[in-house]
């Protein structure tokens, strides 16, 4: 029981990197022009979702919580 937790909650990571890398390999089958940076755009954009999702979650990574005054 305690893999499938696991790969449940990593999920909010490996899928936008997933869908990242498909983004990438459609763009590289040569569509036109617009619809390759659209689409190196959107991956872009996933793959900083994923990791900024990624460092929120990490311990001590300096938010407001780590400095009180």
């Amino acid at each position: 029981m305690r893999p499938m937790r696991a790969l449940k909650e990593s999920r909010r990571y490996w899928l936008p990197v997933a869908r990242a890398a498909l983004c990438l390999l459609a763009s590289s089958f040569g569509p036109p022009t617009v619809v390759a940076y659209v689409l190196i755009m959107v991956a872009f954009g996933l793959c900083f979702d994923a990791a900024t999702a990624w460092l929120a979650r990490a311990g001590g990574t300096g938010g407001m919580g780590d400095y009180k005054q």
